[in-house]
């Protein structure tokens, strides 16, 4: 059965999952759609009161069960054994980067940077930062050709403010290493002044089953699989509601992978233009006669960055649902 048009993109997460039950939320969304979204590295990374362990992401990587959706007949979805084969190790702690700093979560970055793509279509490889910058700087720092091979989308704000270091050495290497450097930076200092991503949880159409709480308890909560007993909960049942707002549905990353898939599922948006609107969120050149390819939050207020994002709710959050329900089928 085939789930998508063709099109795919080479993806790396870089997630401090083990804070904000967000990042699991986001997880397990993202994973839904790995059939469009083909994941190349999971790194582990630092970030607001993350645990830093690959041992929360492969826990829930096996709750998603992506295997026995594909027995259902989504074989385009990644497999459960691709996807653990990926998750990787990254900074314990924040901090500028430097030598002897690499981890095994920077070495992935750059090797799977410098990889051939897969298909021999030369895609960049989309680094999705959901924590700190700190594993992509030393990736940087430790091999700074890669910088025309990747493609970054970084939800910013509080992990700006988590290791802010490593965020100005992207900053200063784009004057003197890599001027062309591709990366969106969503939610620009002083915090909560823009935070586009918030728009995922903040605003839109909230009635019925499309508001935070109820989408989680009417739409997630009642599906999943206990993954042949291995759990005694479905996913459904452990997925976690949110930090703050506590108990919802928050997912303040998951406009970093929305703007991949509004294109392709939404019909909204170019990824070769973060100008455009998009499920992910609109954005402007932050210099754009010095640097061409650095994106930031619209000169806005945060009400109206967010409304780039919360205009299409039901639209994406519709789309989830359409693909939760195949544990069902």
């Amino acid at each position: 059965m085939q789930t998508n048009s063709g099109t795919t993109y080479r993806v790396l997460v870089s997630t401090d999952l083990g804070g904000d039950p967000d990042d699991i939320q986001s997880l397990v969304h993202l994973l839904h759609y790995s059939d469009i979204l083909k994941l190349e590295g999971i790194v582990s990374s630092t970030g607001p009161g993350s645990v830093n362990t690959v041992d929360g992401i492969n826990e829930w990587v096996r709750r998603t069960d992506l295997n026995a959706l594909r027995q259902k007949g989504y074989e385009d979805l990644s497999s459960e054994e691709e996807v653990l084969a990926v998750v990787k190790q990254g900074a314990v702690h924040p901090g500028e980067p430097g030598e002897g700093k690499a981890t095994e979560g920077s070495d992935w970055i750059v090797k799977k940077a410098l990889d051939a793509d897969p298909l021999g279509l030369n895609r960049p490889l989309w680094i999705l930062a959901w924590g700190s910058l700190t594993d992509i700087a030393q990736a940087l720092y430790d091999a700074p050709e890669i910088a025309d091979r990747i493609r970054i989308y970084y939800i910013s704000s509080t992990n700006t403010v988590h290791d802010e270091d490593s965020y100005e050495f992207l900053l200063d290497g784009m004057e003197d290493k890599w001027p062309d450097l591709w990366w969106i930076e969503n939610g620009v200092l002083p915090r909560l002044s823009h935070d586009t991503f918030r728009g995922y949880y903040l605003g839109g159409d909230q009635t019925g089953e499309w508001g935070n709480l109820a989408y989680l308890e009417t739409v997630i909560r009642p599906r999943g699989t206990t993954r042949n007993s291995e759990f005694k909960e479905t996913l459904g049942q452990a997925f976690p509601g949110a930090d703050w707002p506590e108990g919802v549905l928050k997912e303040g990353d998951t406009p970093s992978f929305l703007y991949l898939l509004s294109p392709i599922v939404g019909g909204v948006g170019d990824v070769d233009d973060p100008t455009a609107e998009s499920w992910g969120g609109q954005f402007r050149k932050a210099h754009p006669d010095q640097y061409p390819n650095y994106y930031i939050d619209l000169d806005a207020s945060a009400e109206e960055c967010q409304a780039t994002i919360n205009k299409w709710r039901v639209s994406y959050l519709a789309d989830w649902k359409k693909r939760w329900l195949r544990y069902e089928e």
